[in-house]
């Protein structure tokens, strides 16, 4: 069963996106967001499905650089967040709120064809991701985009084998079930099969929150958050560091 986040919408509130640990994935996927898709800057009004977009953050960043937001959502505790963050914001008359799974989708949304769609942190709480891109890639336009981004199981493992967590380093597999661990660990090379079978070409990939709280006991409080942005930014793109992220992001183009 795909995970519901509405017994930990405001734990994820509170200690996630309003810790420095979010703040920076947001600020990090704005940037490879921007860096990579020169249509969010063009003037353009675009079309734009944030699947599994929670409190909707990137749907209110986009909304404010005049773009239309279709947000869906199978948490309705998220979704009611997201519409009192939106109206606050100013931005309710612009991004369309739909309580849904991902895999409904192309029945409701049968008669849309979107310039981008985003799955961001989704794919790795569904029992079977590839439902998501199946879903999601019809109603991508051709020539249309994607932003994927997704936990790194590798960032884990390594994680495990620093802190001394031999056991699950080598399992693969935590000790004790934690709720905000993904319950699916997604293997890149087959994900970017996946993709590929879906007539998607990758543009780019980046590590996103590669150095912040790497160490389980890392004293952070000491760093500036602009000094952590801008050497998230300066790494980013660059392997091996790419690929030490605490999230993977990929920017695809429908061909």
């Amino acid at each position: 069963m795909d995970k519901n986040f509405d017994s930990l919408a405001g734990r994820l509130e509170q200690n996630v996106y309003g810790s420095n640990k979010g703040k920076i994935r947001l600020a990090m996927l704005e940037f490879d967001m921007e860096q990579g898709l020169a249509e969010l800057s063009s003037g353009s009004r675009l079309q734009i499905l944030d699947a599994g977009g929670g409190m909707g953050q990137i749907a209110r960043w986009l909304a404010a650089k005049g773009h239309d937001i279709t947000l869906c959502d199978l948490s309705a505790e998220m979704l009611a967040i997201a519409e009192r963050e939106n109206v606050a914001a100013g931005l309710n008359e612009r991004i369309t709120l739909l309580h849904s799974p991902i895999q409904d989708l192309p029945q409701l949304l049968s008669d849309r064809r979107f310039d981008l769609v985003l799955l961001h942190g989704v794919i790795e709480w569904m029992e079977r991701p590839q439902e998501a891109l199946a879903a999601v890639t019809p109603l991508l336009r051709s020539g249309g985009a994607m932003s994927v981004l997704f936990f790194n199981r590798n960032k884990l493992f390594l994680k495990w084998g620093i802190n001394g967590q031999v056991a699950s380093a080598l399992s693969g597999k935590p000790k004790k079930a934690q709720k905000l661990t993904p319950m699916t660990l997604i293997d890149e090379s087959e994900l970017r099969l996946v993709l590929a079978n879906n007539q998607l070409e990758l543009l780019s990939k980046a590590g996103i929150r590669i150095f912040h709280r790497f160490f389980t006991r890392q004293l952070v409080a000491a760093v500036d958050f602009a000094d952590a942005v801008a050497l998230e930014k300066h790494y980013c793109h660059a392997e091996p560091f790419a690929s030490l992220g605490e999230h993977t992001h990929l920017i695809l183009r429908k061909r």
